[in-house]
């Protein structure tokens, strides 16, 4: 256990350069949000440099290194396109297509594309009369299957087989999934398909019953790239089948992801830790749409799914117990539909008749609900310390936005909504009890919202919520994952996060990402701005640079 400790010290000293350290802002990789998966490879140090390095570790702290890189090196990426009318109208597939052809991948990393769903496709000479499955490899597209016909993609059988196929003819060492369209929440879910009915859709149910089909994967990361699909029933679904899902819970703007960068980087570190990569994949999204002309709002989050079990389990108990005061208010967010078209017929809400893109999603963030009801209960403070730990790393465009990471969806006032929500639930095994609760919101009257543009002058961000909140309960009983650990000026001692996979406690306090290894006893943490790894001396009370 201590090796694994120096070398992701060492790891993170190298392959950081300004960015890193917040990479690993995000939480551990297995339970916590504060618990991070730690690290990936050396990004600007040669293999002489990283010896060095490991030498110098190991002599000055006599502690052995350790590899922060998970080991692998080869990946299979997975990308469910659906064009849908976001292709035919606007080229926007294509468009998300020229950035993983300019990517380079091919070598360490396959990216086996699925296209279906539109009526035109602007580029590459795709097919719109039937499906076809390509792979990008060095910066060019590769037509791997041919007339596959029609294929329905909101079908569970056309995901299943998807699924099948790429791990049969591309098997790797670690596996990432993502869905690209349209998203309608947890009840409608994904896929607007052009060759099929308006109301058909991939619902969160039948994403599960796709997966479930292939026991032998668990993805690093299954992704959407679609609008408004990270809310809790979503990762509740999705929770057997990877280990971190990466989901908008706003509506996303044309751009969508950003494709180059961070494929660009998973091809030259195939081994890179998911909640760096995830890191990555958020920080490019954020950014693109702060600098295009075409962006706009973003709220993207990466979850750490091996809590959202117990995240569910507390939500429940806060929601049962203040169900009056659910009921008393409508705590959906009225949302402005911007959709992913600029301007294009799908934005004239007014005709759209699709389920999938309809304008209202009653989708109420959990931490608004926290704040405009109890925060301070017993039940509140279980509530957030689950959802600080399910949220593993989150991005915000520099705009004001009350989404905060996590939603939840409350039927107030529709029954036809509650009546196919009634239906998904109970396929994707929520538990009865919480789906006959849901109805009595269907009769609450929808005109008294809750202010939402009060709670967003408020908010202030995770790193305040992580300060008030104390220790981090996901994994059982109370601060299970609390570790007193007094080293003077350090970050507070009852945030700290024990990641079981990587053996090792980490905390991500001021920008700054703790690590403590139990075995040598000492307590490690990197400053970007410096370029340098410090430990902490408990008989000097002080920190120290790491020397050769």
């Amino acid at each position: 256990m201590g090796k694994k400790v120096l070398k992701i010290l060492l790891v993170i000293l190298a392959v950081l350069g300004v960015l890193f350290l917040i990479l690993m802002l995000l939480p551990d990789e297995e339970e916590e949000p504060d618990r991070e998966e730690t690290g990936p490879v050396a990004e600007h140090v040669t293999e002489t440099q990283d010896k060095q390095m490991s030498q110098a570790l190991t002599t000055s702290l006599d502690v052995e290194t350790m590899s922060m890189d998970t080991g692998a090196r080869s990946a299979t990426v997975m990308v469910y396109m659906n064009g849908s009318d976001l292709e035919s109208q606007d080229g926007q597939a294509s468009r998300d297509i020229a950035e993983m052809i300019a990517s380079g991948v091919g070598e360490n990393v396959n990216v086996i594309i699925q296209t279906m769903g539109t009526k035109e496709w602007q580029e590459y000479g795709i097919s719109s009369k039937t499906a076809q499955t390509y792979r990008v490899r060095n910066h060019d597209l590769e037509l791997l299957r041919d007339d596959l016909g029609q294929l329905d993609c909101t079908e569970a059988d056309t995901l299943s087989e998807f699924i099948g196929f790429c791990k049969t003819g591309f098997p790797a060492e670690r596996y990432l999934f993502l869905f690209w369209d349209h998203g309608g929440g947890p009840v409608y879910g994904f896929g607007y398909d052009e060759w099929q009915s308006d109301e058909s859709s991939l619902t969160i149910a039948e994403m599960a019953r796709a997966f479930s089909a292939h026991p032998d994967i668990t993805f690093d990361i299954i992704g959407m790239d679609c609008c408004i699909m990270a809310n809790l029933e979503t990762c509740y679904a999705l929770a057997p089948f990877c280990r971190f899902t990466l989901l908008s819970e706003d509506f996303e703007s044309g751009i969508g992801w950003n494709y180059t960068e961070w494929m660009k980087y998973f091809e030259a570190y195939p081994g890179a830790s998911t909640p760096l990569l995830g890191k990555k994949i958020i920080d490019a999204v954020i950014e693109e749409n702060e600098s295009s002309s075409e962006g706009d709002s973003a709220c993207v989050a990466l979850f750490n799914e091996s809590t959202v079990s117990d995240l569910f389990a507390a939500w429940k108990t806060y929601a049962y117990k203040h169900e009056d005061e659910l009921l008393g208010k409508n705590y959906s967010r009225v949302h402005k539909a911007r959709g992913r078209l600029t301007g294009g017929f799908w934005d004239m809400w007014d005709t759209d008749e699709s389920d999938v893109t309809l304008s209202d999603y009653y989708i109420s963030d959990i931490l608004a609900l926290l704040e405009g009801i109890d925060k301070n209960s017993d039940e509140a403070k279980k509530l957030m310390s689950t959802l600080k730990a399910c949220v593993a790393y989150y991005g915000h465009t520099s705009d004001k936005n009350e989404l905060t990471g996590l939603a939840v969806s409350l039927p107030y006032g529709d029954a036809e909504f509650y009546d196919t929500l009634r239906s998904v639930y109970k396929e994707a095994g929520f538990d009865q009890e919480y789906i006959d609760w849901l109805r009595a919101f269907v009769s609450r009257d929808q005109d008294d919202y809750y202010d939402y543009d009060t709670f967003e002058n408020d908010w202030g961000g995770w790193g305040t919520y992580e300060k008030e909140y104390g220790c981090n309960i996901s994994g059982g009983g109370s601060c299970e994952y609390g570790y007193d650990y007094d080293f003077g000026d350090g970050p507070a001692s009852d945030d700290w996060i024990y990641d079981y996979e990587e053996e090792i406690w980490y905390l991500y306090d001021d920008d700054m990402l703790y690590l403590y290894d139990e075995e040598s006893n000492l307590v490690f943490y990197y400053d970007e701005d410096e370029d340098e790894i410090y430990y902490y001396d408990e008989d000097d009370d002080d920190w120290y640079v790491y020397k050769e």
